[in-house]
């Protein structure tokens, strides 16, 4: 069962703030660009504006934004899958989530990425769906530029801009 206490609150439950900023931000230090603390940072600040309307439970979509790409350490090509196994494995989680809540924010983890043919199963889904795309021009590119470089650096200066162009 989903609390319903919690809909509507405005601030991260402090002890899962202290937690997720203690044992599951640091994880992606070591990320490449991309895909590290500065973009992970930006969907969290996105996914909590785009909820703050909805209503969600916050604490869930904190914490479905702050492990949406933690899989990555695994490879990229379904780090999703890898970054929700992350979440409903994490024991500690069970301090402030049921189980079907777990559930819940594993799907939307998994339901997160761009590519995925099939909608999101939930609300919570589509605002971390939403929150990764991050539709600022500029970060588009700045990623775009961060990924390539990082995983082609023997393209030429056309080669990334044409592989830029086709992705966006």
């Amino acid at each position: 069962r989903l609390r319903p206490d919690l809909l509507k609150r405005s601030e991260i439950e402090t002890t899962l703030k202290n937690y997720v900023e203690e044992k599951i931000l640091p994880e992606y230090e070591g990320y490449e660009e991309s895909h590290g603390t500065k973009h992970n940072q930006t969907v969290i600040r996105n996914s909590l504006d785009l909820s703050k309307d909805l209503d969600v439970d916050i604490d869930m979509v904190y914490t479905i934004a702050a492990y949406h790409d933690i899989g990555l350490r695994y490879g990229r090509d379904d780090h999703e899958i890898s970054s929700g196994r992350w979440l409903q494995e994490d024991r500690k989680l069970r301090n402030w989530f049921t189980e079907e809540e777990i559930q819940m924010m594993k799907e939307a983890v998994e339901d997160h990425r761009a590519s995925r043919k099939e909608e999101p199963r939930s609300i919570y889904g589509r605002i971390v769906a939403e929150a990764d795309r991050d539709i600022i021009p500029d970060r588009i590119i700045s990623r775009c530029v961060q990924y390539e470089t990082a995983h082609n650096p023997e393209d030429n200066e056309e080669e990334v801009l044409d592989k830029i162009v086709c992705h966006i």
